[in-house]
């Protein structure tokens, strides 16, 4: 008699895609640095010194209230700051835990964690839109003419026009060993070319030509009365940044795969 066995099926495994791996590093982001004290002090303090020094220096003619362009100016410099802070411990967390050669492994690549780190660090900045303006209006008051949807719809897209030009630096951080002052002077600079303090027009000639390929300066055009154009400026200038970011990191996989290319601190 012949006994006929049966091998087990086996066991389907569910595929873990780029999608599945853009969500966990979004949540990742906000679940292990949404308490950070740095984040925060950077998002709320540093806007509201710039907004006293600003309101100290208004002229006449300008209103001494918390304007809309000046509460989500403002809290870009939070914004740009804390960014910056959380690219930054973000992208040497992944390299410290080791978890960028799993990354590369998967099937998105390394390129899903990034922009879930991004979109977690944009999240995580626009708390300094309620806060800062809920300091400004509690000091100076609320302006009469105070344009609460550009003051909201600018904020949100201000946020994620700057992570996603911050986007280059978590590039840099991966690609090259880490140093201290490899974000020297990126704050200033930034915040000129994003026309967040005074407008693009106040900017000397070959500043105000350089900052029109930020989107953050578009933003902040708009917000100050320019037309529906700056908007679609500021979305194709943001999907600009992303697409750099990706073509970075993608060359940054090719490169760590052909040449043997440390990834890990």
């Amino acid at each position: 008699m012949t006994t006929v066995r049966t091998a087990p099926a086996p066991v389907r495994r569910p595929r873990t895609g780029s999608g599945a791996t853009y969500a966990r590093a979004v949540v990742d982001q906000l679940r292990m640095h949404a308490t950070s004290p740095m984040a925060i002090f950077s998002t709320l303090a540093m806007p509201c010194v710039f907004a006293f020094v600003v309101h100290a220096n208004a002229t006449r003619g300008f209103s001494r209230h918390t304007t809309s362009d000046m509460a989500v100016g403002s809290a870009g410099i939070g914004m740009l700051d804390s960014i910056i802070v959380l690219v930054l411990f973000s992208m040497m967390g992944e390299k410290q835990w080791k978890t960028l050669y799993a990354a590369l492994g998967s099937p998105g690549g390394l390129v899903p964690v990034v922009l879930g780190r991004l979109t977690g660090t944009a999240v995580q900045s626009l708390t300094a839109l309620p806060g800062t303006l809920l300091v400004l209006g509690l000091l100076f008051g609320v302006d009469g003419g105070f344009d609460w949807t550009r003051w909201l719809v600018g904020g949100v897209l201000l946020a994620f026009a700057t992570a996603s030009v911050i986007g280059l630096l978590g590039f840099v951080v991966l690609r090259f060993p880490f140093s201290a002052g490899m974000t020297n002077g990126l704050t200033g600079l930034i915040m000129a070319l994003s026309a967040l303090i005074v407008p693009q027009s106040a900017l000397p000639a070959p500043v105000r030509k350089v900052a029109l390929i930020v989107p953050q300066s578009h933003v902040m055009a708009w917000i100050r009365g320019a037309g529906a154009d700056q908007l679609l400026a500021t979305v194709g200038l943001t999907a600009v940044f992303c697409a750099l970011v990706v073509v970075a990191v993608q060359r940054l996989e090719k490169t760590v795969r052909h040449d043997a290319l440390p990834l890990e601190a």
